[in-house]
C-alpha cells in the first residue's frame, strides 16, 4: 500500500515517523526539509522535499496513492492564515484528483463543522474540509481537540513564575490531547483504511477539563505549583507577538480561545457515538514526560 504523509517535519508528521511501518507499505514523506527525514529515510522511507502548494509537485508525489495523509501546516508568521488553509485544501483536492488517490484522511479539528467568525483559527479548517472532501471518494477527516503541546509557548512563564496567562477562563471546559495519542491515530487509520464516503471521528481526549484543571494537572507532574490566569485578549495577542506569531495569527489563536471560553467552539458530536474517540494521555502524564524536559531545558 502506497501511502503519501505530508507534514513530516511537524509534530505529528515526527511521531508518526516511528509508527509507520515501512516494510509493509511503500511510505512517502513531504517536507520541506529532507535533512531532517533522514533517519525516516533509513529505515525505508522515501522522502521528498518540495511545497505543499505546488500541485505538479504534489500530483507527482500522490501518483499511485492508495492513501493521502493531508495535514495543512500552520504557518505562524501567515498574515491570513484562514486564506492559506483553503488555498493548501484546493491545491492538495486538485492534486489528489489528477494523481487518482483512493483516500484521503485529513487532519481536522474539533469545531471543523463551524462556519463562525469567533472561532478564529478553526475557520480555516472548516473550509478545508469543505474543499478537500471533493479530492476522492472516501474522504475522512479527523478532528482533534486542544494539543497539549501547545503549552510549550508558556514554558518560561510556567518556568519563572509558574503561571500560565491565557485568554480564556479557568472554569472553560474543552478536551484536550497530546501529539503522541493523535499520531497514534493517524498511525492505525492510515495503515488499516476502512472509511467510506466522507467520514467524522473526534478524537476528545480522555475527558474534559477546565483549563484550571490543566494547569493543577501539570502541578502534579511538574512537582510545583501552577496556576491558571486569565488575561485579556489584547494582552494575550501582544505576548504571542513577542514569541514571533504574526498579529494575524495570534489573533485567530486568541479567537479560537475565546470561543472555548464563550462555549462557541465545541465538538459536534457527544461522547459515547461510534465516530468518538477518546485518547490516553492525562494532562499530568503529558507534564511529566514531555512538559517538565522542556521546562528543565529552558
Amino acid at each position: 500500500m502506497k501511502i503519501v504523509i505530508t507534514g513530516a517535519t511537524g509534530q505529528i508528521g515526527t511521531h508518526l515517523t516511528h509508527l509507520v511501518e515501512f516494510e509493509k507499505n511503500e511510505v512517502v514523506l513531504v517536507g520541506r526539509d529532507e535533512s531532517r527525514l533522514s533517519e525516516a529515510a533509513q529505515k525505508g522511507a522515501i522522502v521528498r522535499e518540495g511545497n505543499m502548494l505546488d500541485q505538479a509537485f504534489l500530483s507527482g508525489v500522490l501518483e499511485g496513492a492508495d492513501v493521502f495523509f493531508f495535514l495543512p501546516p500552520p504557518n505562524f508568521k501567515s498574515d491570513d492564515m484562514i486564506a492559506e488553509y483553503r488555498q493548501l485544501a484546493s491545491v492538495s483536492r486538485d492534486a489528489a484528483r489528477e494523481a487518482g488517490v483512493k483516500r484521503i484522511l485529513h487532519l481536522s479539528t474539533l469545531g471543523g463543522h463551524l462556519d463562525r467568525a469567533e472561532t478564529g483559527l478553526i475557520r480555516g479548517q472548516h473550509y478545508a474540509e469543505e474543499i478537500i472532501k471533493d479530492g476522492a471518494d472516501e474522504v475522512l477527516h479527523l478532528r482533534c481537540p486542544f494539543f497539549l503541546e501547545n503549552y510549550f509557548m508558556s514554558v518560561p512563564t510556567i518556568k519563572e513564575q509558574g503561571m500560565i496567562y491565557l485568554p480564556v477562563s479557568g472554569d472553560a471546559r474543552y478536551a484536550f490531547a497530546s501529539v503522541s495519542d493523535i499520531a497514534k491515530a493517524v498511525s492505525e487509520l492510515i495503515q488499516a483504511p476502512a472509511w467510506k464516503g466522507r467520514s467524522i471521528i473526534e478524537l476528545q481526549g480522555p475527558q474534559d477539563y477546565t483549563f484550571a484543571e490543566v494547569a493543577a494537572a501539570f502541578s502534579e507532574g511538574l512537582g510545583r505549583e501552577i496556576q491558571h490566569i486569565t488575561v485579556p485578549a489584547e494582552a494575550a495577542i501582544g505576548a504571542m507577538a513577542e514569541l514571533g506569531l504574526s498579529e494575524a495569527y495570534a489573533n485567530g489563536l486568541v479567537r479560537l480561545l475565546t470561543s472555548i471560553g464563550s462555549g462557541i467552539l465545541k465538538p459536534e458530536f457527544r461522547r459515547g457515538l461510534p465516530n468518538v474517540r477518546e485518547t490516553g494521555v492525562t494532562p499530568a502524564e503529558f507534564a511529566r514526560q514531555v512538559l517538565k524536559p522542556a521546562v528543565d531545558a529552558s
